[in-house]
């Protein structure tokens, strides 16, 4: 768990959307397609739509449609795993790249503008219990 897992709150959400704006029209793209393509591209752990699903808290359904969207638009595609065909991986294509960039370097500037003024000690402690703290209500979750 980093920050960014932390930050999944609605005033963060709202001042994602406001940074997106330009890269949203631009590439004709919902916040949530770009945080797609953000999280396809920096989580290697990040591959299902489960995975996104967990990450993003939202629906199957919604996931779901945001996928096909983004396959649509070529920026996509959908692979059975080879291990267990039930599953399909996702992975961006050559397509997503100039748009990968520049939703990396807004995320970059927005993570970068939201933790000003905290050094870097600081930072890794709250790190360290955000992280226990994730733990903590993943093992309490387990045992529903």
């Amino acid at each position: 768990m980093n920050i960014e897992g932390i930050l999944r709150g609605g005033k963060f959400k709202r001042l994602l959307e406001k940074t997106m704006v330009d890269a949203k029209s631009k590439a004709d793209l919902n916040r949530l397609e770009l945080e797609v393509i953000y999280l396809l591209f920096h989580y290697d752990d990040i591959t299902t739509l489960t995975d996104i699903c967990r990450y993003t808290q939202m629906n199957k359904g919604h996931i779901s449609t945001t996928l096909d969207n983004l396959q649509k638009k070529g920026y996509v595609i959908c692979e059975r795993d080879e291990n267990d065909r039930r599953y399909v991986k996702y992975r961006l294509t050559e397509a997503s790249e100039q748009i990968r960039m520049e939703v990396d370097e807004l995320w970059s500037e927005l993570l970068t503008n939201i933790v000003s003024g905290i050094d870097e000690h600081s930072l890794e402690v709250f790190n360290q219990v955000a992280k226990q703290i994730n733990d903590n209500i993943d093992r309490l979750l387990e045992n529903e």
